[in-house]
């Protein structure tokens, strides 16, 4: 009798943990949980709290929102790759100044081409955030925040010699996202250095 119930108790014991093996592996984890936890490993808060306000109709990426540059028709070019999964702000900012040249809106996952830069040195910062606020040219919190390691010169270049002239001009390309610049490593910098004017 002893054997029998000995056997029984194993066998029981054994179907248990089956069943609670198969009820721990039933059903992978959704996208949203896969990229909430891509969010979290790379150290980003959770997403937006719910009946916080936000922008009604956000703008088409590359729109420049803000600051004192003025594009020409002619001139230096910056191109952005927003190769995160969350929206991003883009700033340019007069490297002497700190002053805000420009602002702009992408989208995750697109790409934008500034043309008509000015000459100057300039400084490029980003940020990622949930949503846009109800202006629509910020963020209702700031996840992350990162400008490039160094300003870049962009100053036009005319070769004139007794042939031909030639006008050289700057083009510079980034490719950001949350966790790292896939092409140049970036600097962390807080919400208040990103939201100043």
């Amino acid at each position: 009798m002893n054997g029998f119930s000995g056997g029984l108790g194993l066998g029981l014991g054994a179907a248990l943990m089956l069943l609670s093996t198969t009820a721990d592996a039933a059903d992978p984890p959704s996208r949203a949980n896969a990229i909430a936890a891509a969010d979290a490993a790379a150290g980003l808060p959770a997403a937006q709290d719910p009946g916080v306000p936000v922008c009604a109709t956000p703008p088409e990426s590359g729109r420049k929102l803000a600051g004192d540059m003025e594009l020409g028709s002619e001139g230096h070019s910056i191109e952005l790759q927003n190769s995160g999964m969350r929206d991003a702000l883009v700033k340019i900012r007069h490297a002497d100044s700190g002053r805000l040249a420009a602002s702009f809106f992408l989208r995750r996952q697109e790409a934008m081409s500034i043309e008509g830069v000015p000459d100057g040195r300039y400084l490029i910062q980003y940020a990622f955030g949930p949503a846009l606020a109800p202006d629509c040219k910020s963020f209702t919190r700031i996840l992350k925040a990162n400008q490039m390691p160094e300003a870049d010169d962009m100053i036009t270049q005319v070769i004139d010699d007794d042939e031909h002239t030639e006008v050289k001009r700057s083009s510079v390309s980034y490719d950001i996202s949350v966790s790292e610049s896939a092409n140049v490593k970036p600097v962390a910098i807080d919400a208040a250095a990103f939201n100043a004017e």
